[in-house]
């Protein structure tokens, strides 16, 4: 009898945890096709709000992670729209993608402090531990 229960019980907590996995992966889904939708500058916007958060950028670097955030935006828009009725979009788009991610990184990178900088690979390192990803990845 307690075999059986504890069998149940079992189960019943895999469900759970199997639910809940999903609809964290649903919502975050969700979540990027928001984003998509969003106003190219208002997604610009939202890189340089995040990496203020993580280093707190002076207004004239603001400006300028401002306009290198519109570039990449751009850009990735572009790509999508090339790849988008590719059934193998996912694959083929990659490799651009990442490039145009790297180009950002290193343009912005260009911009921060010495300081700024070390600040930013310590809070990535506390968001990868995490399990989120990173603003800007670091070398």
């Amino acid at each position: 009898m307690k075999k059986i229960i504890l069998i149940a019980v079992s189960l019943v907590a895999l469900t759970s945890v199997s639910i809940a996995q999903e609809a964290t992966t649903k919502a975050e889904a969700k979540a990027k096709r928001e984003m998509r939708r969003k106003d190219p500058e208002q997604r610009a916007q939202k890189h340089v709000d995040r990496l203020n958060n993580m280093v707190t950028l002076t207004d004239a670097q603001k400006v300028k992670v401002l306009e290198i955030a519109k570039v990449k935006v751009q850009k990735a828009d572009a790509i999508r729209e090339k790849f988008k009725n590719d059934p193998e979009k996912e694959n083929k788009m990659y490799p651009e993608m990442d490039a145009v991610k790297q180009e950002y990184h290193k343009s912005v990178k260009a911009l921060l402090t010495a300081e700024q900088l070390k600040k930013l690979k310590t809070k990535q390192a506390e968001l990868n531990s995490a399990g989120q990803p990173a603003e800007i990845e670091h070398e």
